[in-house]
């Protein structure tokens, strides 16, 4: 399966603009700000049926129009298929694959997958103990649509129990304790499936991202993933009942998986606050290829590769380790410079403020 065609209409800074694509590498040049991400944003758009970068839908609409348009021809060996999605400002986006109407992000996002890396994601290290969390989960969808239930419905209750701790206003009446009761329960069997999931998960990813990463450092250092949460496995409800009294005194819940953390170190040291940015940078390398490989041997699909403008942060040494270790299938590449050597574009386009040519 590879992307063979792109259009877009009315999307971020495109009023119209159609590229072509074949398996190999695709390269877009352009300065700093003329949509080369935007490219990249609508590829992705459709494997995850939202903004890569978190925008919402008005932000994706060229100013002064209503909609935008992407679609996208997916080819496997002699079969085609048509992606469309009409994004709107306001109401419920509208999906079609081969001129069929779908009410589920499920049935698209079967038909394309991509793995995506950028200069932001140094914060998988660095950053809060949520960007590493957002990172499982969204593995997780990637891996089965399905697991997007798991997700939303703890969220949900997280949601409904923080309101209530809030409706409490520090006071335990009977019938906030009745009804906290409740969603305690369905709070620590949703929590109890999502940590289950996300360490399953990790155990996975262990080995892939390690092995990844000695390439990176030619063997010379050791590096620990481990996921830490601050309340004992299959106890989580009784968990909640010791820390009530908290809860409710402060108006929000302060245990479960959406405080938990995946400690990550090298050489027995906390990597956020001790490693180089190298090394920082090949750890977050090795977290997205690591999930580019469970992803593609778990579904069976290969997921495109987008590279925004990363080989610009790179030093020459891990530049190379990172072309030779990506995937061959399908990529796209971004870049404002001159690329490593070693990198042979198939397709060339060249991005002027909207404007697309092919550079070949």
């Amino acid at each position: 399966m590879f992307l063979s065609q792109l259009w877009l209409t009315n999307f971020r800074n495109y009023e119209n603009a159609h590229l072509r694509f074949n398996e190999g590498i695709t390269l877009i040049t352009g300065n700093n700000g003329n949509g080369k991400t935007n490219l990249l944003e609508a590829i992705a758009w459709f494997s995850k049926g939202k903004s890569f970068r978190g925008s919402p839908n008005e932000a994706l609409i060229l100013q002064n129009e209503e909609k935008a348009i992407l679609r996208a021809e997916i080819s496997k060996e002699t079969r085609k298929t048509m992606l469309e999605a009409e994004i709107k400002a306001f109401g419920k986006n509208q999906i079609q694959i081969n001129g069929k109407k779908i009410n589920n992000k499920k049935e698209l996002q079967e038909k394309i997958k991509t793995t995506i890396f950028g200069p932001e994601d140094l914060s998988l290290i660095k950053g809060t103990p949520s960007e590493r969390r957002n990172y499982l989960d969204e593995l997780l969808i990637d891996l089965h649509v399905k697991n997007q239930l798991v997700k939303t419905s703890f969220e949900k209750c997280l949601k409904q129990r923080n309101t209530l701790l809030k409706q409490a206003r520090g006071k335990l009446t009977s019938e906030i304790k009745t009804t906290l009761d409740v969603w305690d329960e369905k709070f620590a069997e949703n929590g109890q499936k999502l940590a289950e999931k996300r360490i399953n998960l990790l155990e996975q990813l262990k080995p892939e991202i390690e092995n990844i990463f000695n390439k990176f450092t030619k063997n010379r250092d050791a590096v620990l993933f481990e996921y830490q949460q601050l309340w004992e496995k299959e106890k989580l409800i009784e968990e909640l009942q010791a820390e009530r009294e908290t809860d409710i005194r402060r108006g929000i819940t302060t245990i479960g998986p959406h405080r938990d953390e995946i400690g990550i170190k090298v050489n027995n040291l906390l990597s956020k606050n001790h490693s180089s940015q190298g090394e920082q940078r090949s750890l977050a390398l090795g977290l997205r290829l690591a999930g580019h490989e469970i992803v593609k041997k778990t579904t069976g699909i290969e997921p495109i590769i987008l590279l925004d403008d990363v080989f610009s942060e790179l030093d020459d040494t891990r530049c190379q380790i990172l072309i030779e270790l990506l995937p061959k299938k399908q990529a796209v590449l971004t870049t404002t410079g001159e690329l490593p050597s070693g990198v042979k574009p198939d397709y060339k386009y060249h991005v002027t403020d909207g404007s697309i040519k092919s550079s070949e």
